[in-house]
């Protein structure tokens, strides 16, 4: 079954930590949002894995404490926008105690829960759409903005959203994500001891990694490609042009992501006057990177560098680099 989500000018994340998930890179993130206190520790669920990165205390910067990854039962996770995605909470939760014992985290407390890209809904709403006198009034307006746009009762949903400008008149970032499907994650947190202060998408935590002191200029294209699905997101200069997810077949046949990429280079050009990428960047958890890297290239004429999430933290992180880039990139801005 092939699934496809796909939203110009538009970014995601989950509305708990929403202001944080592209902190960075990008000057009109950091201008914008103000983020709370990081946890130290990141946990990132995944179809088939969870794994989990833990940062220490060298002097006065912060370094890679422990980084550990385990490997799911199949049917434990089944990612779904609509329906509850933890199949076996005691399957999932036996495998997150087995990964904080590897780590050496058994005191519990807050962490950053990463999750993967298809479970919310994003999108982009203008701000003449959403006026109101304060901030539940435009909650409102943007529930039922959403009523058609989402599979799911918005009324059930946890929905975040925050301007992207200092105008009125700039529009709102919105996510919205289906209770029941947060829920299920959390509470395997919760009685672990754990409290996700923060919760974020790994695709939105991939792309604050990936344009982390960059210049913002030139077109870039940065894919996080993970088991169940590939998300891809267009940045002409410091602004999010366009973001797709695609699931099911699409996203584990490397000949179909293939041929989306095109597509979407095709759609760059045609639709929204691109002239060329400068730049490339690939985060793979399915493929090997550098083969991942090879063929988005290969997709788009453009050659493609595997990103490096862990940029900032010194230590041995080994296989995992991929697998917990999500989880990686979190826990580094903490470290920055």
């Amino acid at each position: 079954m092939r699934g496809d989500s796909a939203s110009t000018a538009a970014a995601g994340a989950l509305p708990r930590g929403l202001g944080s998930v592209l902190a960075g890179g990008q000057a009109w993130i950091r201008r914008l949002f103000v983020e709370p206190e990081r946890p130290t520790v990141a946990v990132e669920v995944r179809r088939r894995a969870v794994g989990l990165v833990r940062l220490v205390r060298e002097g006065r910067r912060y370094a890679l404490g422990t980084a550990a990854a385990l490997e799911l039962p199949p049917g434990t996770v089944e990612l779904s926008m609509t329906q509850p995605n933890v199949a076996d909470p005691a399957a999932l939760r036996n495998a997150l105690r087995s990964v904080l014992q590897r780590a050496g985290f058994a005191g519990g407390g807050r962490v950053c829960l990463v999750l993967p890209d298809p479970v919310a809904r994003i999108a982009l709403v203008p701000a003449a759409e959403v006026k109101g006198k304060g901030r539940a009034d435009v909650e409102e307006m943007i529930r039922f903005r959403l009523r058609k746009a989402v599979p799911f009762d918005v009324r059930d949903a946890r929905v975040g959203f925050v301007r992207l400008g200092s105008r009125s008149e700039d529009p709102l970032l919105v996510a919205a994500v289906y209770r029941p499907v947060l829920l299920g994650y959390e509470e395997v947190c919760v009685s672990l001891g754990l409290q996700p202060g923060i919760v974020e998408l790994s695709g939105l935590s991939v792309l604050a990694a990936a344009t982390a002191g960059g210049n913002g200029s030139g077109d870039r294209l940065v894919v996080n490609w993970d088991d169940g699905y590939v998300s891809l997101f267009l940045l002409r200069g410091e602004q999010l042009a366009l973001v797709r997810t695609l699931t099911g077949e699409t996203a584990t046949s490397p000949e179909q992501v293939a041929r989306e990429l095109t597509n979407t280079d095709i759609y760059y050009r045609e639709r929204l006057g691109g002239e060329g990428l400068a730049e490339v960047v690939v985060r793979s958890a399915l493929l090997p990177a550098a083969e991942a890297s090879a063929l988005v290239g290969e997709a788009l004429g453009v050659p493609a560098r595997p990103l490096d999430a862990w940029g900032g933290l010194s230590g041995e992180y080994g296989p995992v680099a991929h697998a917990l880039a999500g989880a990686a990139a979190a826990a580094a801005r903490r470290a920055a």
